[in-house]
C-alpha cells in the first residue's frame, strides 16, 4: 500500500476510486434516511438559505438528479455526496503532498476515507457535510499553497472562494477563518499587513452573505434555533453528555485515526512537526473546534458528527507523523484504520437490512423505538402498501384527489418522500415553526393546491406522537384507519399508524 514507489499519484487515485465504488454501491442499494429526505425537500424549492442550513446541499441534489429528473432513485440523490467524498480525498492528498511528501499524502487518503464522518456522513449520504468537505479540504489545500508562496495572490483569493463556499454548505466552515485568525494572533502577526488576507476575507463574506441577508429578513430565525441547541447558560455540568460527546468524537472519526492524531500531537516537537507552519494553522482550527464542542456538551446535548471537520483538519498532522516513522508500522496502521471502517460499514449494512425484528421496543404501540437502523429500512415497502389504502379512499369518495398528508415536524419529509411523492400527495406542516422548520415555507407554496377539509397522517411506531393532541387545533375528528407493519428477517420490526383527519377548523399555522 505505502511503499517507496514514486508513482504515488496513481496509487492515490486508485485508492480513491476503490472507496468511491464501494460507497456508490451502498448509496444505490439503500433507502433514504430521515435527514436525507429532509434535504431532498430543500431541493424541491431552491432558496438563498433554509431554516437549518445554507443552500449548497439542495444544489448538490439538483445536480446529481439532473434537476430532479432522477429524484425517484435514492442513489442519484446521494450520487453528488459520493463524488464529493472522492473529490475531498483528492484535495486532502494534494494538501498533504504539498506540505510534506506524496507518501504522506497517500496516508492522508487512507485516514480520510477510513473516517466514519468523512467516509460515510460526508461520503455516502445526502447531508450538507458532503459539499462542506469538498470546500473544506480545498481550503486546506489553499492554506498549504499559501505557505509555499504567501505572496501569490491567487492562493489567497482561492482560499477566500473556498471558505465562502464551505460556509454556504454548512456554517461550521467559519472555523477555517477562526483557525486562520488564531494562527495570525499566535504565530504570524505580520499577515495583518497583507492586503490579500483582507481580499480573501471580503470574498468569503460576499459569497456567504445570503445567509446573513436571509436571517436579517426573518429576524435571525436560524440563529435563534441554533442558539437554543448550543446554549451553555445551564449552571449544572452534564457529565453524561460530555462523555457521550467524547465517545462520539472517538467513534465517529475512527478510533484508530483519533489515537494516531493524539500521538502525533503529543510528539509534536520530537518529530519536528512544528516546522510545518500549515499544520499549526490546522491545529488552531481543529483543536479549537473539537474543544468547543466538548465544552458545549457539558451544558447541552451535542451530535457526534459535528466534530467531523475538526478531525479532518487534524488528519495532515497524523499523516505526516506516520510518514516519519517506520514504513511497515505506517502500513499496518493505515490498513488497521481502513479495515475497521470496512468492517463496521459491512456489519451496519447487514444489521440494517437483515437483522430479525429490532433491538428496540417490542410493544405494538412503540415497536422499534430505540432502533436507529429502522430509519433506513422498510420505508419503500410501507409506502407501497399505502398506495392501496389511498386508492380505496379515492374509490369510495371518502377523500378528494387533492387531499393532503399532514405532519407536525420536519420529520414529515421522510413520509413525504416514500408515501406522498409516488402518489403526488402534498405534505402540509401543522404546528410550531421550530418543529416544522422548512415546512413553514412549503405551506405557502402548497396551500392553494390542496383541500384541507380532510387529511391523512402517518405516525411511525418508533417516532410516536399522539395525533389527536398534535392536531386538535386544526381538526375536529381524528380516526385511526389501519396499521402498516414492517417485517425484517421474518420478524415484526416496526409499525406505521395511518390516520384520517376531518372537520378542518380553517386555521393554518404561521406562513413564511
Amino acid at each position: 500500500m505505502i511503499s517507496n514507489n514514486p508513482n504515488y499519484t496513481k496509487k492515490a487515485l486508485t485508492l480513491i476510486a476503490a472507496f468511491a465504488l464501494l460507497r456508490l454501491i451502498i448509496s444505490f442499494a439503500g433507502q433514504l434516511g430521515n435527514d436525507e429526505s429532509y434535504y431532498w425537500l430543500y431541493s424541491q424549492h431552491i432558496k438563498s438559505n433554509y431554516f437549518d442550513h445554507p443552500p449548497m446541499i439542495a444544489l448538490w441534489i439538483r445536480a446529481s438528479t439532473l434537476n430532479l429528473w432522477l429524484q425517484d432513485f435514492p442513489g442519484f440523490i446521494r450520487l453528488a455526496s459520493v463524488c464529493s467524498g472522492a473529490t475531498a480525498s483528492w484535495f486532502m492528498y494534494r494538501c498533504v503532498a504539498l506540505i510534506s511528501t506524496e507518501r504522506a499524502g497517500i496516508i492522508a487518503v487512507c485516514l480520510y476515507n477510513a473516517s466514519f464522518y468523512a467516509g460515510a456522513i460526508a461520503g455516502i449520504y445526502a447531508f450538507p457535510d458532503a459539499p462542506q468537505m469538498v470546500f473544506w479540504t480545498a481550503s486546506l489545500w489553499c492554506v498549504a499553497a499559501i505557505f509555499r508562496n504567501e505572496k501569490n495572490r491567487v492562493n489567497w483569493l482561492l482560499f477566500g472562494i473556498c471558505t465562502g463556499l464551505c460556509i454556504m454548505s454548512k456554517v461550521h466552515g467559519i472555523f477555517l477563518w477562526i483557525g486562520m485568525g488564531c494562527y495570525i494572533l499566535f504565530y504570524k502577526r505580520s499577515w495583518l499587513t497583507n492586503p490579500y488576507l483582507y481580499a480573501a476575507l471580503l470574498i468569503s463574506l460576499i459569497i456567504c452573505s445570503p445567509i446573513l441577508l436571509w436571517n436579517i429578513h426573518y429576524n435571525f430565525l436560524t440563529g435563534r434555533f441554533n442558539e437554543a441547541r448550543i446554549n451553555t447558560t445551564n449552571e449544572h455540568l452534564n457529565w453524561a453528555d460530555f462523555f457521550n460527546e467524547a465517545w462520539g468524537q472517538l467513534s465517529m472519526n475512527n478510533a484508530v485515526n483519533v489515537i494516531i492524531t493524539v500521538i502525533a500531537l503529543a510528539n509534536w516537537k520530537k518529530k519536528s512537526l512544528q516546522q510545518y507552519d500549515a499544520l499549526k494553522l490546522f491545529n488552531c482550527a481543529g483543536l479549537l473546534h473539537a474543544g468547543i464542542l466538548l465544552a458545549i456538551s457539558l451544558h447541552r446535548q451535542t451530535l457526534s458528527h459535528w466534530s467531523g471537520p475538526a478531525y479532518v483538519t487534524l488528519i495532515p498532522a497524523a499523516s505526516i507523523y506516520l510518514d516519519t516513522i517506520n514504513i511497515t508500522v505506517a502500513n499496518r496502521i493505515a490498513r488497521l484504520s481502513m479495515t475497521l471502517y470496512v468492517l463496521v460499514i459491512v456489519i451496519s449494512l447487514w444489521f440494517t437490512y437483515f437483522f430479525p425484528g429490532n433491538i428496540g421496543a417490542h410493544s405494538k404501540r412503540f415497536m422499534g423505538f430505540g432502533d436507529k437502523s429502522l430509519d433506513l429500512y422498510g420505508w419503500k415497502n410501507a409506502g407501497e402498501k399505502f398506495d392501496s389504502i389511498y386508492d380505496v379512499q379515492i374509490a369510495n369518495h371518502s377523500i378528494a384527489s387533492n387531499t393532503p398528508m399532514v405532519c407536525n415536524s420536519w420529520w414529515g419529509a421522510h413520509i413525504e418522500y416514500y408515501y406522498c411523492r409516488p402518489l403526488d400527495i402534498q405534505m402540509i406542516g401543522l404546528g410550531d415553526i421550530m418543529n416544522l422548520h422548512e415546512y413553514a415555507w412549503m405551506n405557502t407554496l402548497r396551500k392553494d393546491s390542496v383541500n384541507m377539509q380532510k387529511a391523512f397522517c402517518i405516525v411511525p411506531s418508533y417516532g410516536p406522537y399522539n395525533p389527536r393532541t398534535a392536531y386538535k387545533d386544526y381538526y375536529n375528528i381524528i380516526d385511526s384507519i389501519t396499521t402498516i407493519s414492517v417485517i425484517r428477517g421474518d420478524k415484526p420490526a416496526a409499525n406505521f399508524y395511518v390516520y384520517k383527519l376531518s372537520g378542518w377548523k380553517g386555521t393554518m399555522p404561521l406562513e413564511k
